[in-house]
């Protein structure tokens, strides 16, 4: 059943043996997988089926430049931000759960293996079809991106990433949700406050709210699934009333991450068209090319985990010649505010403004690609089930940018802390500092020149960047703005970590965090695949202790 707090009989939402804040990726998996081992959980989501304001208005904060707004990219709803995601579901790799001497703080309590086992269940989840990441899943001979690229091995290996349809849990589950007998759903329904044991080793209740209406509830166990800096802030609203709590002033809040990208250089190809666009794999999914170094040269050259992708022109820079470019850039205020950063990559924006009519040139000189995209956007990313994820067109010139993710170290100034100043139901708003520190800003310079150094061993493709402009722009690399990682992160002891093996917050025995806070590194992928393949592991745990 799913319902709002005022609706409910107050007896009826106590004792359950599992109650899950949050209802985004994390909080839904959670909750579909233990009804689906018959056991009884109560859900609580702050928000309603669609956003609103006055919901939204909770997640105001703030936050210093270059990073964005507390609430952008974050919306109070029931299936979080799912419904904005684009749909990307990549595995994390072996060596982000190692020891690396060159990432500090590096090291997951848990194996690469212990996580592994449930991604093929989270793409099913994902919609994102089978656990093969390798060309093979594209054909079993698929031959690679561009010639030479073979000769590049095992220094530089290509895979693939896939693309979910993309899935809003939200539609996908609602169904289960509310028919099932084994599950109560509450939406507007805020949890303020958690009491603890005297002892601090225990949550006795929690408290909720939906503005009018407050109500204490107990559970057996409690999961706090929302996003890595709602989580964050339930938390230390928490260690401020708590005094045992004060054993994780070295860790709840600190070592805050983002993946960082850039879009820069440009790889030119002699003689060939390389792999670009989306294809298809073998089991009907979407899927994108991308490189990456190897473990090995990865800590051969002390770099951070990271990928490479052939990317589009910026949509500003009418030099693309593309209709099919140029008339995205006109229609830009069509596209919702989290993505219209894609249209530039640094392009001088009053300049761009200033060149409209020959934007409308590429337009009519290419109108036969418009037809055809417009074409693609109607049947294939509109109105298709499974949609293709987003526009891809190259240079006229041959030429592609390259766009680079990578992971950040956990740095212990990077960090979520609370303000003075409070929402409308008493809680204190959150205060996120965050920067690039060297250790990021050298390997992402190095990563590209070591990219540049391989590539010219092909004979076939060069890389090509100004080495003084590489430096200005890596420097002011801005964080990729819905994934925010690390606050509450995975170890063994409370001096560096929040939670351990389990997701278990340290000495709190029914206290367990399933959310991309809990991510000791933030390797090259975005978190919503291992997000969801941690909820799953967890639902396991929970279905065993529970038991026992």
């Amino acid at each position: 059943m799913i319902t709002n707090l005022n609706q409910c009989k107050p007896e009826s939402l106590q004792n359950y043996p599992f109650c899950i804040i949050g209802s985004g990726a994390a909080g839904i998996s959670l909750a579909v997988a233990l009804i689906r081992k018959g056991r009884k959980v109560l859900l609580l989501e702050a928000g309603d089926w669609k956003e609103e304001r006055e919901l939204d208005e909770f997640y105001t904060g703030h936050a210093n430049a270059p990073h964005p707004p507390v609430n952008e990219y974050r919306h109070q709803r029931f299936g979080g931000t799912t419904h904005l995601w684009g749909g990307r579901c990549v595995p994390m790799d072996a060596l982000d759960f190692d020891y690396r001497q060159h990432v500090p703080n590096s090291s997951w309590p848990i194996n690469y293996q212990e996580l592994f086992s449930y991604y093929p269940e989270a793409l099913s989840y994902c919609d994102a079809g089978l656990a093969d990441f390798s060309l093979r899943a594209l054909a079993p001979k698929e031959i690679s991106m561009f010639d030479g690229l073979q000769k590049l091995q095992p220094d530089l290996v290509e895979k693939i990433e896939r693309y979910s349809l993309p899935t809003d849990f939200s539609s996908k589950y609602r169904l289960e949700l509310s028919t099932s007998s084994l599950i109560q759903v509450l939406l507007r329904t805020r949890c303020t406050k958690l009491n603890v044991a005297e002892n601090g080793s225990r949550i006795t209740s929690i408290e909720v709210s939906d503005g009018k209406y407050a109500l204490t509830i107990n559970a057996a166990h409690f999961i706090i699934c929302g996003g890595g800096i709602e989580t964050t802030r339930l938390l230390l609203i928490t260690q401020q009333s708590t005094p045992s709590w004060s054993r994780f002033e070295q860790s709840l809040g600190k070592y805050y991450a983002c993946h960082f990208d850039l879009i820069f250089g440009s790889v030119r190809f002699a003689n060939q068209k390389p792999f670009f666009e989306f294809q298809k794999t073998t089991d009907g999914i979407y899927a994108r090319r991308k490189l990456h170094f190897s473990e090995e040269f990865q800590s051969q050259h002390r770099l951070l985990n990271s990928v490479f992708r052939l990317h589009f022109p910026a949509y500003a820079d009418d030099r693309h010649g593309s209709g099919v470019l140029s008339s995205i850039y006109l229609a830009k205020s069509l596209l919702a505010k989290e993505h219209q950063s894609i249209l530039n990559h640094g392009i001088n924006l009053t300049l761009a403004q200033n060149n409209r009519l020959k934007h409308l040139q590429n337009v009519v000189t290419d109108f036969g690609s418009v037809v055809n995209f417009a074409y693609d956007w109607m049947f294939k990313m509109k109105l298709a089930k499974r949609k293709l994820p987003y526009t891809l067109v190259s240079n006229r010139n041959g030429s592609y940018p390259l766009e680079f993710n990578s992971e950040q170290i956990p740095d212990a100034s990077n960090k979520i802390d609370l303000q003075s100043v409070t929402d409308q139901l008493g809680m204190k708003r959150v205060n996120v500092n965050w920067k690039l520190t060297n250790i990021d800003i050298d390997s992402g310079i190095e990563s590209f020149k070591q990219l540049q150094r391989l590539l010219v061993k092909t004979n076939s493709a060069r890389l090509e960047f100004d080495e003084g402009e590489l430096k200005e722009r890596m420097t002011s690399a801005l964080p990729v703005g819905g994934h925010h990682l690390g606050t509450t992160r995975m170890g063994i002891s409370e001096q560096n970590s929040v939670v351990n093996k389990n997701c278990c917050v340290h000495g709190v025995d029914n206290l367990f965090i399933s959310s991309s806070s809990v991510f000791t590194t933030s390797s090259h992928a975005n978190p919503t695949l291992t997000i969801v393949a941690l909820s799953l592991r967890l639902a396991d745990f929970l279905n065993k202790i529970s038991v026992e």
